[in-house]
């Protein structure tokens, strides 16, 4: 990981200033700086837009009572492409893109769930990732004893209800 983050912090800049200087260098120093610019503005706005966006759809799915995973990890996608659209160069204003158009956002998405969840798996199995419940103890709640709802659906795969452990003396 610290090599990453080495390859990240140091060849990235090098490769955008080289970029910038040679981009520069063909079209005019002032042409260069109003690309940067343009990209940057373009950039907010359109993360801005997008981000929106998705903040309706998440606060739909939530009334809805379903929970917005897929929208969560595109709304991070659009965040972090928004700052690296926000970035001088263009190395990061292709990578904010990107990450901001809802095509290759999808994409990105797909990608990094299909990545991360293999990696989880592979966790799982290797005995590095354990996953705890507490089920086998109940859970507590705060309601009164004897105070019973009736169990309600929520939709087609879920059901509202409480849970109440009895002691197995009786």
């Amino acid at each position: 990981m610290f090599l990453i983050l080495v390859l990240l912090f140091t060849c990235v800049p090098a490769l955008e200033l080289y970029l910038l200087f040679s981009v520069g260098a063909q079209i005019g120093a002032l042409n260069t700086i109003f690309i940067i610019i343009a990209t940057g503005i373009v950039g907010a706005s359109l993360a801005k837009s997008q981000g929106l966006e998705l903040l309706f759809k998440i606060q739909d799915q939530l009334n809805r009572g379903e929970m917005p995973t897929g929208q969560l990890l595109q709304g991070f996608l659009v965040m972090g492409g928004g700052l690296l659209l926000l970035t001088p160069g263009f190395v990061t204003d292709i990578l904010g893109f990107s990450m901001v158009l809802p095509g290759t956002r999808t994409i990105l998405a797909a990608i990094i769930k299909k990545t991360f969840f293999k990696s989880i798996q592979k966790g799982m199995k290797n005995g590095n990732i354990h996953v705890f419940t507490n089920m086998g103890q109940g859970f507590r709640t705060n309601r009164p004893q004897g105070h019973h709802t009736p169990e309600q659906r929520v939709d087609s795969n879920t059901f509202e209800a409480e849970y109440e452990k009895k002691d197995e003396d009786h």
